[in-house]
């Protein structure tokens, strides 16, 4: 790395992720493992828009997950149990089973033709962490 590292840039890197764990605990009530499933859908979904050149804002983003389109993009490249499992290191049945609780709460979709995708409640979960993630970051970039 080309830039000075101090222990204060450190410890505020540590307590963003931090941070980010409570955030998560007590406002979206999953365990971290299913957090990281939804963001992994999530990612996914991202990708597909820059694949597709959609140049998103904040709110776009979730407006475009919201729309009829979001599962037409995501069916067109289908994501699976198996490469979010491969891609998180997770065995495919727990994943599966994560999944299951993921989808009973409405904040992902699942089906075997079409794959994942986001869910109708995943904006009311996500949009609050996300907020509480861009504070915490601009912290640690105006540091």
């Amino acid at each position: 790395m080309g830039f000075k590292i101090n222990n204060q840039l450190i410890y505020s890197i540590i307590c963003h992720h931090i941070n980010h764990f409570t955030t998560v605990k007590n406002t979206v009530k999953h365990d971290y493992e299913s957090h990281m499933i939804l963001l992994t859908v999530y990612s996914h979904f991202l990708f597909q828009t820059i694949v597709a050149k959609k140049s998103l804002s904040w709110t776009g983003v979730f407006n475009a997950a919201e729309s009829k389109d979001h599962k037409k993009l995501m069916s067109d490249r289908k994501l699976t149990i198996f490469a979010v499992a491969e891609n998180l290191s997770m065995s495919q049945e727990t994943v599966r089973r994560k999944l299951d609780k993921l989808c009973k709460r409405h904040l992902l979709n699942y089906s075997k033709k079409e794959g994942l995708s986001l869910g109708k409640k995943f904006k009311e979960a996500i949009k609050p962490v996300g907020k509480a993630d861009m504070k915490g970051l601009i912290k640690i970039f105006e540091k």
